[in-house]
């Protein structure tokens, strides 16, 4: 059998990997962190005008608009601007706005997501740096906007401290050339719980509830099956997180994230 709803089923990543963004995301920071900013940055020293979002440089001498983000008002352009930050949000908090979310991070998709620059910049070994940063439709990327990170998270559980409460970890597949072979990677990521329980039918992992990833059996139809740990590699002497839902078994290809192989139980 294989998975379906790998990386480029995520509205999201690299590859089919991108984030529409769109005035209604929040981003903030406490003020309390920015308050005594004994020494005032020089914008002129920072890589971007009026401010720059990987190095948060040029917005530090305005405790009221202290985080550096993208303009929203002028993503065609990827302009940057200086905003306020009220809630210090990061990747476990959902967002409305672009003031809900700290520093380094950007509300799209209801949760804030951490800017990065390459992989070492977000939480492993599930958090790649993989999302670009779109807007309009059909979908364009921003210029010179960072990419953001996926959430290394636990897949198997039905809670994980790493995801916004009561959001789902689900695995994906990210293969940025198809036509490559050996450049397929897996991650992690996080997705508001879908609604589908133990064995419902599915059409990608976001139809699946905590615990449950979207499986493509090769006798036909697609479920929402447990995800399970291989030992060693080997799915046969695995657990299934939830009762009643069968054995651990492999994929096809297995999904291996930090060394850890996954399977499903059927």
């Amino acid at each position: 059998m294989t998975l379906r709803a790998f990386l480029c089923s995520l509205v999201v990543l690299a590859g089919c990997a991108s984030a529409n963004v769109n005035g209604g995301a929040d981003a903030t920071e406490d003020a309390s962190d920015t308050t005594d900013a004994a020494v005032e940055i020089d914008a002129a020293a920072c890589a971007r005008t009026p401010c720059d979002i990987l190095s948060q440089c040029g917005c530090e001498s305005n405790a009221t608009t202290p985080v550096c983000d993208l303009d929203f008002n002028q993503l065609p352009v990827g302009a940057t601007k200086c905003r306020a930050s009220t809630l210090d949000g990061t990747e476990t908090s959902t967002c409305s706005a672009t003031t809900t979310c700290g520093p380094l991070h950007v509300c799209v998709g209801g949760r804030c997501r951490k800017y990065c620059d390459d992989n070492d910049d977000c939480a492993g070994p599930g958090g790649l740096c993989l999302i670009d940063l779109t807007y309009g439709n059909p979908p364009m990327n921003i210029p010179m906007a960072p990419k953001t990170c996926t959430t290394d998270c636990n897949p198997t559980a039905v809670t994980n401290a790493t995801c916004p409460a009561s959001w789902a970890c689900h695995i994906y597949f990210d293969d940025p050339d198809s036509m490559t072979m050996g450049d397929e990677r897996y991650l992690t990521d996080c997705e508001p719980q879908g609604g589908g329980g133990l064995d419902a039918a599915c059409t990608g992992n976001r139809s699946c509830n905590a615990g449950l990833d979207c499986v493509t059996f090769s006798s036909g139809g697609s479920r929402c099956r447990p995800t399970c740990i291989c030992p060693n590699g080997n799915c046969a002497g695995g657990s299934c997180p939830m009762l009643n839902s069968g054995s651990c078994r492999d994929y096809t290809t297995a999904p291996v994230i930090g060394g850890v192989t996954y399977g499903a139980c059927y």
